[in-house]
């Protein structure tokens, strides 16, 4: 029974195959792909809406910026996670007056080129809530057919076929302008750096004055330690010269003194000296010796 089964099944799903077939067969505008870029289709009008973004578009395609609202503040540029965005940007002078932004923010630099590389861009919209005046969007043209500020006369097939081409760029200053500020920023950083090489230079010479002015001191001390030893060690060798030396601050202190050698035997009495006196006995070693007789004749 299940053999006859499984035929059916198979001939049921033969014509459900065929019925799509024999669609396209028939009806070849209603199912086949769209001819880009000859056909396209229509951009949707409406925008699906998230919370209170009512700006949010149903499609994520091309980025651009809108120049004048542009502060420079770089947030964009810090948010995109493949470095597509690149901001130059230069602080105006004191008395310049770079105007404001439709919010009403004062602009304090100047922004001479932000360039938008569409050919890295993952269209992840990662840098358009950062920005502060709302200037950066991701728009709905998927076509790539609104030209910047620097490329107006490029077709959209001449984009696709050329690289150089997705680079967008928007300035508010002229390329001469653009590359005089270039120059001037240059020059700024190149003095910079050599005051702070300088400044550099200046500490580690103080540095080694100082370490030259302690090592002085150092020197003077070793010698005066040197020299101590010295006299030391000749005042140990010299017999002369008494080891220790009485206090002055303490009067009770009392003071013994090395007696040399040779004093002691030039006071010694020398043998056969007539000059000398000879100790006579005492009383008790007279009876001490009369009494040795005495035993020696009654032995």
């Amino acid at each position: 029974m299940s053999y006859f089964n499984n035929i059916v099944q198979a001939i049921s799903t033969l014509i459900d195959g065929m019925k799509v077939t024999m669609g396209y067969f028939v009806r070849p505008r209603e199912y086949v792909t769209l001819q880009y870029p000859d056909e396209v289709w229509p951009v949707p009008s409406r925008n699906i809406g998230v919370g209170e973004l009512d700006s949010y578009n149903t499609i994520r395609s091309k980025l651009t910026v809108d120049i004048n609202d542009c502060i420079g503040c770089k947030a964009c540029e810090r948010a995109c996670p493949v470095d597509c965005i690149t901001i130059d940007a230069f602080r105006g002078g004191p008395d310049e007056d770079l105007g404001t932004t439709s919010n009403g923010t004062k602009i304090k630099l100047l922004v001479t080129d932000f360039t938008i590389d569409m050919s890295e861009c993952m269209y992840c919209d990662l840098c358009v809530p950062p920005c502060p005046e709302d200037c950066i969007v991701m728009t709905p043209d998927y076509q790539f057919i609104s030209n910047d500020n620097l490329k107006t006369d490029v077709t959209p097939e001449q984009r696709w076929r050329d690289r150089s081409l997705l680079i967008y760029q928007f300035s508010k200053v002229s390329e001469e302008e653009r590359q005089r500020r270039k120059a001037e920023a240059k020059a700024a950083a190149a003095e910079k750096a050599a005051i702070m090489a300088a400044k550099k230079i200046a500490a580690e010479k103080a540095v080694a004055e100082a370490a030259e002015v302690n090592a002085e001191p150092a020197a003077s001390a070793s010698s005066s330690g040197e020299a101590t030893e010295t006299t030391s060690l000749a005042s140990d060798s010299d017999p002369q010269v008494p080891s220790t030396a009485p206090e002055a601050s303490n009067p009770e202190t009392k003071v013994s003194y090395a007696i040399p050698l040779e004093t002691i035997e030039s006071s010694a009495p020398a043998e056969g000296d007539s000059d000398t006196p000879i100790a006579e006995p005492t009383e008790s070693q007279n009876s001490t010796e009369d009494i040795e007789e005495k035993e020696s004749e009654n032995g």
